[in-house]
């Protein structure tokens, strides 16, 4: 994503700053450095670079843009901004906004996931990134661990069971570093540190081994730290091993000692950021550290760190250095850089040159402590020297977290973050576990059981509460099913959607918009990201919410696909200079688009093909997520998460973005970085902050905190699941949490919905009845459940009742009958609990198909042009693989009769292209049976020529039952087309045939004849059917076939209808079960 463009618009703002001698890295984590000059260096560094390769640090920095662009946004200036913006204003609005925390019966809840349960299609799989660990040598039973995010977690049985949260109240949710009382195992000190840039909140102390935690003096307010513009750390804190009460910590304002256990200390050492400090295996007195501003040389302490000097000359390095020593050779101690490894006999005086690695990108280093001719190197992926440095083997592959995982030996995840050996045992922490080698790296054991995952989004199923697809940070995408996690796909992973209905199909991403489907719940997948599409770090996916095989996928393009990924076209091309942040579309009119761009904003009213800006009235700051109210198309909410004191966070229009009003309110600061709405008559808005989730209904004018036993994490996306009056949460370290909507805690709870035939390319198909399935559960006696269901509009005007036949299982007490092919049918669940508490799911529909769909390539121009046959005249000269007719284009012919078929193909050349028909005259939803298939011959090296045995008369059979049925046209490249063939070099159309004896009276095989009156009609008119019938289905099309409506009735012999077409002649089609009359209507 370039971003330079960004610079143009600032220039005018602030001056650039550059800053000589700092590497972009250090530029991204030094607060006077503006972003824009940050990107400018980042960009100068890759240029030349191939950026996508494994290790290339690209990744990194696009992870650090999309975290801190839209907070600095438009200056890029980070000077100013208190390095405690966040927690600050938590505070506040905790000391303004008491809460009663007994408010709900329960609170949020953990969904994890704690372990990898199921490995399909990823292939570097892990829980989240582990910072340090402490592994006690009297207890092996005993390890705690830090997460950069995810905060302190700890197992007493050896790692089968761990347990966390005892940080999860704290102001800040990182632990990057821990030490533990030589003398007292119960007693740690951890660093609780800014998730995101590492900025400390202070020293806490734990001496409950873990459970509870209390800040210690060594805090920034005590030590001064935290100016405007300051970003201080703390790299490393160490109890000394042997004397009691002595505590280092190395920092980025160098080595500070302390002899009373943190009760006051001194700054030792100041002339450098320091990162590592190692102890001398056997001579308290001797400690070792090493700076971020030497390469040649480490720092020594020889009076137990009362001050350090410099280490004598290493020579040959220009990489960061790490440190290590080892009980096997006490007056050792080594270094390593991707330039060499080397080694000094004499306490780091003269340093000899071991070997040289050639490994970049390193993030480790480890000599045994029991035989100094192993070492272990780790960048992306573990290394073992057996020869003292001399050479190294690679010991563990990142690509084998696949669905061989843990059964290799091999694998510990990419990217290593630290490594340790104790007892001979190498320790490493990684991008994604906590592993362990008792033989020298050439297997491993893997920890699991920590729900750490630093989540970027989720999709949810709307008819399956216990489904969700979520992507995260370094462990990809991943799936939550009744009864485990799925690890679906490896890279970092992004927004993810599930189909309504069939909550088999999804789909999830990875950076720069790469799409990934499964249409059997995550078992197989296979990519289907728009050609040529140019995505952001984390490109917006949605679907239709009235067309639910209809999907959206947005980079700096806009594209639409019907039939969920299989295929895509561009629709619109916003002209906001590069790839879309955030896009929402509107729950009622799927014509009204919205996409963000930085501080931009557009809406579209045509689908996506055309936007205007709307931005005019809000503040020019990033937008991180915007909402419609699903109640109103009228209303929508942008949210921004800036660190600015501007009291300007929430924004809301109710009149599509002509006017805009600001309702931070009590929010006051606090950065917000994702929003809802539920369905609710109250129009709830839920927001999703740096620290918790706050809610509001739309007609108040106040916020309240949403967080009970949430952890104090941000929430980088929220969504609602309907049925069971959910709300579930992605955090940035913690995993998915899920909450009750609010207020909606006592309602019913419907968990599942299903169908008789669920949505696919090919059903449910034309003859299939549907019956509603539903799981309801309820504290209580639900008093009433039914299904409302509508055809090609959601309306909504159909009852039907439901029946509770075992367990929690309700089942329509009748089906939703078959349509034509073509119709959308739309239906809801509603559950009522005994006052009135009325639970209803989402806005179900699927399409009625025909027996099969398919469809061309289209890769070349092979098309059809014109079909003509009685009525119907299409000049198509379609650029899709496949279009449905049959509900714009239909002619009613008699059996007995004949009618002249012309086929006109688009040749693309001087080219063959063969054609042929199919027409399912006996209505069983195929084209096989014996006279229903037409070879309209060939056409050569034309554009919009007729085949060679056009036209071609067709009779219809005189055994031809009466109704609708289909007709469908192919072109095909080279040879003949077949009914149902898909992806060939060619085109498919299909049409409506209605067939009637005659138009002028009435066919009929009811035992009763049907009578309508009054015939002609003003619209207004009856049927009566002579007797009563258990089900009726009553179908109007115009005189030439199109179809206009239909309805389905039940235990009726009277029906009142009233039709509001224009004048003119229609067909009604009457059906009730195996009984059928077509007759003529006139509307004067």
């Amino acid at each position: 994503m370039n971003v330079l463009k960004k610079l143009i618009l600032i220039l005018f703002i602030l001056p650039v700053t550059f800053i000589s001698g700092q590497t972009y890295k250090q530029m991204m984590h030094d607060p006077s450095v503006n972003i824009y000059d940050v990107v400018e260096e980042a960009e100068a560094h890759f240029k030349d670079k191939d950026k996508f390769v494994k290790g290339s640090g690209w990744k990194g920095f696009q992870r650090w843009l999309f975290e801190n662009e839209a907070k600095y946004y438009p200056s890029g200036d980070r000077s100013n901004i208190d390095p405690y913006f966040v927690s600050k204003n938590y505070k506040t609005f905790l000391k303004n906004n008491p809460s009663n925390k007994s408010l709900f019966d329960s609170g949020w809840e953990e969904l994890g996931p704690h372990y990898i349960e199921q490995v399909t299609g990823h292939y570097a799989v892990g829980l989240g990134r582990v910072e340090c660990f402490y592994a006690d040598r009297n207890d092996t039973n005993l390890i705690y661990l830090g997460s950069r995010s995810g905060g302190f977690w700890k197992t007493t049985d050896g790692g089968a069971n761990w347990t966390g949260g005892s940080t999860d109240t704290l102001f800040a949710s990182g632990v990057n570093t821990m030490t533990v009382s030589p003398t007292n195992p119960d007693s740690i000190l951890i660093n609780v540190r800014n998730a995101y840039n590492g900025t400390t909140h202070g020293i806490y102390r734990s001496v409950d081994a873990g459970n509870s935690w209390s800040v210690t003096n060594f805090n920034p307010t005590n030590i001064g730290w935290g100016g405007l513009g300051s970003n201080k750390n703390i790299y490393q804190i160490a109890y000394h091993p042997t004397i009691p009460n002595l505590v280092f910590i190395a920092s980025s304002e160098g080595i500070f000692k302390s002899e009373d256990n943190l009760a006051t200390w001194i700054n030792v050492y100041n002339n450098a950021s320091v990162t590592e400090l190692v102890f001398h295996p056997t001579n308290p007195t001797i400690l070792y550290a090493r700076t971020v501003m030497s390469n040649n040389y480490i720092l020594k302490s020889l009076n137990t760190g009362s001050n350090f000097s410099p280490s004598g000359f290493i020579t040959g390095n220009s990489s960061t250095l790490k440190l290590s020593t080892t009980a096997a050779c006490p007056s050792c101690i080594y270094v390593a850089s991707s330039n060499g490894v080397w080694k000094s006999r004499d306490q780091g005086v003269s340093f000899t040159l071991q070997g040289i690695p050639g490994i970049s990108n390193y993030g480790a280093f480890a000599v045994n402590d029991v035989d100094t001719n192993y070492m272990l190197f780790g960048d992306i992926d573990t290394h073992i020297s057996s020869d003292e440095g001399q050479t190294f083997n690679q010991a563990t592959f990142w690509s084998q977290g696949n669905a061989n995982y843990n059964t290799t030996g091999t694998y510990v995840h990419a990217d290593i973050r630290g490594s340790r050996c104790q007892d001979g045992v190498f320790w490493v922490n990684t991008d994604g576990l906590l592993c362990k080698s008792k033989d020298n790296g050439a297997t491993w054991h893997i920890y699991e059981g920590q729900s750490i995952r630093e989540n970027y989004n989720l999709g949810v199923s709307q008819s399956n509460h216990e489904r969700t697809i979520s992507g995260s940070q370094d462990n990809g995408t991943s799936i939550k099913t009744e009864n485990s996690w799925i690890e679906f796909y490896g890279a970092d992973g992004m927004e993810g959607i599930i189909h309504p209905l069939n909550d088999d199909w999804m789909i999830g991403s990875l950076q720069y918009g790469g799409r990934r489907r499964t249409k059997d719940g995550g078992q197989s997948q296979s990519g289907v990201t728009p050609p040529n599409q140019d995505g952001g770090w984390i490109a917006p996916l949605f679907y239709d919410p009235n067309d639910h095989m209809t999907v959206y996928s947005v980079g700096d393009s806009l594209y639409k696909s019907t039939n969920f990924g299989s295929s895509w076209t561009q629709i619109g091309l916003p002209n906001l200079g590069g790839p879309m942040d955030y896009a929402t579309i509107a729950e009622n009119n799927s014509d009204i688009i919205l996409i963000t761009n930085y501080h931009y904003l557009q809406k579209s009213l045509d689908g996506g093909n055309t936007f205007v800006n709307i931005q005019s009235g809000l503040p020019n700051n990033y937008i991180t997520d915007l909402a419609f109210d699903p109640n109103d198309d009228n209303v929508i909410v942008v949210v921004y998460g800036t660190y600015q004191n501007n009291n300007q966070k929430v924004y809301i229009t109710t009149d599509q973005g002509s006017s805009w009003q600001n309702i931070t309110y009590n929010l006051n600061n606090l950065p917000v970085r994702s929003v809802v709405i539920d369905h609710t008559n109250a129009s709830t808005i839920y927001l999703g902050t740096e620290i918790g989730v706050y809610k509001k209904a739309m007609a108040a004018s106040s916020w309240s905190l949403y967080n009970t036993d949430l952890p104090n994490m941000t929430v980088l996306e929220l969504e609602i699941m309907y049925g069971s009056n959910t709300l579930r949460a992605a955090t940035w370290g913690r995993g998915l949490w899920e909450y009750t909507l609010d207020g909606r805690q006592n309602y019913p709870t419907i968990l599942t919905t299903k169908i008789t035939n669920q949505p696919t390319d090919t059903t449910p198909q034309f003859g299939q009845d549907q019956y509603i399935t539903s799981t309801i559960t309820y504290d209580n006696t639900i008093t009433n459940a039914y299904v409302n269901w509508s055809i090609n509009t959601p309306v909504f005007g159909n009852v039907i009742s439901m029946t509770n036949t075992i367990d929690s299982t309700w089942v329509s007490d009748t089906p939703i009958p078959s349509q034509p092919i073509g119709t959308k049918v739309y239906f809801k669940v509603f559950a009522v609990g005994i006052n009135n508490d009325t639970t209803e799911t989402y806005k179900f529909m699927y399409e009625v198909k025909s027996d099969c769909v398919p469809y061309g390539s289209m890769d070349w121009a092979t098309a059809v042009t014109l079909v003509d046959f009685n009525t119907i005249n299409n000049a198509t000269g379609k650029t899709q693989p496949y279009t449905d007719y049959t509900s714009t284009d239909s002619t009613i012919v008699v059996p007995g009769s004949s009618y002249n078929l012309s086929v006109n193909l688009n040749t693309d050349g001087n080219y063959t292209i063969h054609s042929k028909a199919w027409i399912d005259w006996n209505q069983d939803l195929d084209f096989n049976d014996s006279g229903e298939e037409y070879n309209m011959g060939t056409a050569t090296n034309t554009a919009n020529g007729p085949t060679t045995l056009s036209p071609l008369n067709i009779a219809v059979p005189l055994t031809a039952p009466l109704g609708r049925t289909t007709m469908r046209v192919a072109s095909k490249f080279g040879v003949a087309p077949t009914s149902c063939e898909s992806g060939y070099d060619g085109e498919v159309e299909d049409y409506t045939i209605v067939v009637a004896s005659s138009v002028n009276i009435a066919d009929n095989n009811f035992s009763n004849k049907p009578i309508i009156y009054p015939n002609p009609t003003n619209g207004n008119f009856a049927i009566d059917l002579g007797n009563k019938h258990e089900e009726i289905t009553i179908s109007i099309t115009d005189i030439a076939g199109r179809f206009i409506q239909s309805n389905s009735y039940k235990k009726s012999q009277i029906l009142n209808l009233k039709l509001t077409e224009p004048p003119g002649v229609y067909i009604l089609i009457i059906e009730a079960g195996s009984e059928k009359s077509i007759i003529r209507l006139l509307k004067e």
